[in-house]
Order: C-alpha cells, then sequence, then structure tokens
C-alpha cells in the first residue's frame, strides 16, 4: 500500500466517520425535543382596512412609442454588442401588435433578416450534376435547407433568396 493511497483511506473513514457522528447526534436531538401542545383558541386579530390612493407615475415618465420599443429591440439581435441573457427571440419579433399595420410588419421583418444575413459571407455558386450548391462562410448548402431558421429558396448564378416567414429577401453572389 502506498503511501498516498494510505492518506487517502485515513480521509475517507475520518470523513465517515463524523458523517456518522452527526447523524446519530441529529436524531438524537430530533428525538427529545418534546412536542408542544397546540392552543385551543385562536388569537384574536382587529384587522382595519386602509383607503390606498391611487398614485400615478405616467404622467412622469416618458413614453416610449412601439416603433421605438421594436427598433430597440431588432438593434439587439446582431453583433456582438447582442445581450446573451435577454428573453428576447426572433421568434417574439414576427408576433406583432394589433396597433402596426402591415408595411411596417413587414419592413420591420425584412430588417430584422438583412441584419442576420449580413453576419454570413455568400462566397460562390456551383453546379454539380444539375444541382447548384451555394459556398456560404466555408458551408455547403443546396437550395431548401436551412442556414440558422432561414430558408435558402432559391440558388442562381449570381444571386440568392432567402426566405424566413413571409419575407424574401435577395442577396448578390461574393457579398
Amino acid at each position: 500500500m502506498t503511501p498516498r493511497l494510505r492518506l487517502l483511506l485515513m480521509g475517507l473513514g475520518l470523513s465517515m466517520s463524523v458523517l456518522i457522528f452527526d447523524q446519530i447526534n441529529n436524531y438524537r436531538v430530533k428525538s427529545s425535543k418534546k412536542a408542544s401542545r397546540a392552543r385551543s383558541t385562536p388569537k384574536k386579530q382587529v384587522i382595519t382596512k386602509k383607503e390606498e390612493t391611487p398614485v400615478t407615475v405616467a404622467a412622469s415618465t416618458p413614453r416610449v412609442s412601439n416603433d421605438q420599443r421594436r427598433s430597440a429591440q431588432t438593434s439587439q439581435l446582431v453583433g456582438w454588442q447582442r445581450n446573451p441573457f435577454s428573453t428576447f427571440s426572433l421568434s417574439t419579433e414576427s408576433n406583432t401588435e394589433v396597433g402596426f399595420n402591415s408595411e411596417k410588419i413587414i419592413e420591420a421583418d425584412k430588417s430584422i433578416l438583412l441584419k442576420n444575413l449580413e453576419r454570413y459571407n455568400v462566397e460562390i455558386v456551383a453546379e454539380f450534376n444539375n444541382d447548384k450548391v451555394v459556398l456560404i462562410d466555408g458551408k455547403r448548402f443546396r437550395q431548401g435547407e436551412f442556414l440558422n431558421e432561414i430558408l435558402i429558396e432559391t440558388i442562381e448564378n449570381d444571386q440568392i433568396t432567402f426566405k424566413m416567414g413571409n419575407t424574401r429577401v435577395i442577396k448578390s453572389v461574393g457579398n
């Protein structure tokens, strides 16, 4: 038996003896406590109602419009400055409020998709056996495959069409 193994076994034995001693001591303390007798009559409490005045804070705080809030949220989506601990995600961005008209919704979704596509470098388009393949950041993608939840809809020689939801964006090759 090596000296190191001997020391480890002594440490294990010491920790086991401390564990057993603590368990026995806790059992004795719990069993020695006497059960207290419950009161037969509860204490009487006087309950008074206070009238609260409503506080209006909205007048002192500046109002933020939905457009400003939406643009602030979309600016947090892309880049190294994005907060990874925020609960905001792209799926909540597609759920729009009733007050927006359809043109603003399409423009906002398109801007989100463009910001996501800015990260990727579309390098080259190649054709193998009537099947076009695009090289994006060193990875090969075919038509119909997904690039981080963005569908590659069509691949042409000079441009690629990406689709996310109902929004389509055409990006030229080499950008």
